[in-house]
């Protein structure tokens, strides 16, 4: 009797048996490996998995771990159970001074895993979506700067930012009047001989009228007038 290796076991078989090449499960195309986790298969294009909030027993558990030092419940690190604080909850701002707004941190890290799932299950769900909506209005409530941009669109509260245009302030014009010139006063003394003055020249106009229309001068044609 001769043995040879089987390569593919990776152990020896009779040489006299038919070889048997080992048969491997044949996965539908686009199928995701088994053992992958909820959050991986949902991105990959795999069925929805809503996330769930954590029953009053595994509530019980998680807070033993984490304030009495009790055994580390089996659902702690499951991205699919939510601890009820956490629960239908956006996540916080980043913050550099609070480390609680930090991904490292265990509840920001749930809410950032499952908020953006939520909120888009919720879609075309008036029920869920209500929910959705009154959980950001609590929210804005107590700290507005807490939402983003598209989450105050969601319940009408965006305003946009971009800098408000002050157009320049222009001063209403002025009306331009012109004043007709005061004269000055004539000087009285002025006054008296200009008028002795024009009497004495039309005194000398109507005495030559009177020549010019009566005796010698009147016969022989009259003079000019001037």
């Amino acid at each position: 009797m001769t043995y040879i290796v089987d390569p593919i076991n990776n152990k020896l078989i009779d040489d006299e048996k038919t070889f048997k090449k080992k048969e491997v499960p044949v996965r539908k195309p686009g199928a995701v490996p088994p053992k992958t986790p909820t959050i991986q298969k949902f991105k990959n294009g795999g069925a929805p998995v809503k996330p769930r909030e954590e029953t009053f027993n595994e509530r019980l558990e998680r807070l033993l771990y984490e304030y009495e030092d009790g055994p580390k419940p089996k659902h702690y690190d499951n991205p699919m159970i939510v601890a009820s604080e956490n629960f239908k909850q956006p996540p916080k701002k980043f913050d550099n001074a609070d480390p609680s707004s930090y991904p490292s941190n265990r509840n920001q890290r749930q809410r950032l895993t499952t908020w953006d799932l939520m909120v888009k299950s919720a879609e075309g769900n008036p029920k869920e979506m209500k929910e959705i909506r009154d959980v950001l209005k609590k929210s804005y409530n107590s700290n507005p700067a807490s939402l983003t941009d598209k989450e105050l669109k969601m319940i009408g509260k965006f305003k946009s930012k971009a800098p408000k245009v002050e157009l320049p302030k222009v001063e209403p014009m002025i009306p331009i009047t012109f004043n007709r010139p005061t004269l000055p006063t004539p000087d009285p003394e002025t006054e008296r001989l200009k008028q002795n003055y024009l009497r004495a020249v039309e005194d000398t106009r109507k005495e030559k009228i009177k020549n010019a229309t009566t005796g010698l001068a009147y016969l022989l044609g009259g003079f000019p007038i001037k």
